[in-house]
C-alpha cells in the first residue's frame, strides 16, 4: 500500500525522562497506533542517564561494576529491541517512529535502512559526512558511532528507534563495549564540529529528511 494513504508521522515532543516514563508513553502511543485510534508518530525526547540493553545483549559488554553505576545515578534496563547494550544521556536525542509498516509495505530492514538515511543526510546538513555500514549497525563518522539503532516490530507496528549524539557527555560510553562492538570509539556533533546545533534545530532538520526519505509532506500545525 502507498504512503499517500498514510497522514504524515506526528511529530512529539519531550524533555528529558526516565526510561521508565519514555517506555511507558511508548507504550500507549504504540498501542494507539495498532488500534487505529491515531496515526504514525514519532516521538522525540531525552533520557536521564542510563544503560539500555537489547533483548538478547551480552551483559559482559558492561564493563562498570553495578556499585559504581549506581554512584554515577546511572540505571541498567532490560529492553526488548533488537542490539546490543547502549548508553542514553542527557544532550542525546532519542527517537522513536511509531509507524505502521505495513501500511508502508516495508519490512523492517528497508525499514531500518531508512532510519539510518534519515540521519546521514540529516548530518550532512550540519557538515558532518556519517555513513552506515552493514557488519556494524549505526550511522558513524569515521570509525566513531554518532547514532546507534535499536528497534522491535510488535502487532507489525514499530517501536524503538534511535539515539543520535549531539552534545552529551560521552564519558558514560566508557562503561561499556557500545552495542558490542570492539576496536571502534563514539562520537557526538559537539565532538565534530566543536559546536553543536541546538536540539531544536536537529530535530526540526530531522524530521524534515525523514519525511523526505519516507515520502510523506510537512505536517502542517
Amino acid at each position: 500500500m502507498s504512503t499517500a494513504v498514510l497522514p504524515s508521522a506526528e511529530p512529539i515532543s519531550r524533555g528529558i525522562l526516565t526510561y521508565a516514563e519514555a517506555w511507558q508513553m511508548q507504550l500507549a502511543l504504540h498501542q494507539q497506533v495498532v488500534s487505529g485510534e491515531r496515526g504514525p508518530c514519532i516521538l522525540f525526547l531525552e533520557h536521564q542517564a542510563v544503560l539500555t540493553l537489547g533483548k538478547h545483549s551480552d551483559r559482559a559488554h558492561i564493563i562498570a561494576r553495578e556499585h559504581e553505576l549506581a554512584a554515577r545515578g546511572v540505571e541498567v534496563v532490560q529492553t526488548d529491541r533488537g542490539g546490543e547494550v547502549t548508553a542514553h544521556m542527557p544532550g542525546q536525542l532519542v527517537i522513536y517512529p511509531i509507524l505502521p509498516l505495513h501500511r508502508l509495505a516495508l519490512a523492517p530492514k528497508a525499514y531500518v535502512e531508512k532510519l539510518l538515511h534519515s540521519v546521514i543526510i540529516t548530518l550532512r546538513d550540519f557538515g558532518i559526512e556519517a555513513y552506515s555500514d552493514n557488519q556494524h549497525p549505526g550511522v558513524w563518522v569515521g570509525m566513531k558511532k554518532i547514532c546507534a539503532v535499536g528497534v522491535r516490530i510488535r502487532e507489525r507496528v514499530s517501536m524503538h528507534g534511535l539515539a543520535l549524539n549531539i552534545d552529551n557527555e560521552l564519558s558514560l560510553f566508557e562503561a561499556i563495549v557500545p552495542c558490542g562492538i570492539s576496536g571502534r570509539g563514539v562520537c557526538s556533533m559537539q565532538s565534530i564540529l566543536g559546536q553543536a546545533p541546538s536540539r531544536s534545530e536537529v530535530e526540526a532538520r530531522f524530521i524534515e529528511r525523514f519525511f523526505e526519505v519516507f515520502g510523506w509532506q510537512k505536517m502542517i500545525n
